[in-house]
């Protein structure tokens, strides 16, 4: 998803703003730009999540384990156990 639709989905320029707690001019700068900041996008995105818009995962498809380790699967991330 691109981030002026993630913004749209979000329900807008004022509502984005809200959720990102930043000046609703701020979000318009973004959509010309057609990037919303890392800083910020990580602050959206557990919302976009929770809303069924986009999964953290989907929005930071290279980095998502290091910004969020919980979402990795539990089996994958235990280190083999000696002798097993």
């Amino acid at each position: 998803m691109d981030h002026i639709a993630l913004i749209e989905a979000l329900g807008g320029t004022f509502a984005t703003a809200l959720l990102a707690n930043v000046k609703a001019p701020s979000v318009s700068g973004w959509k010309e730009k057609g990037r919303i900041p890392d800083d910020k996008l990580i602050r959206l995105a557990p919302v976009a999540e929770a809303r069924g818009i986009a999964t953290r995962k989907q929005l930071f498809p290279n980095d998502w384990a290091a910004i969020w380790p919980e979402l990795a699967d539990p089996v994958q991330a235990e280190p083999a156990k000696a002798g097993a």
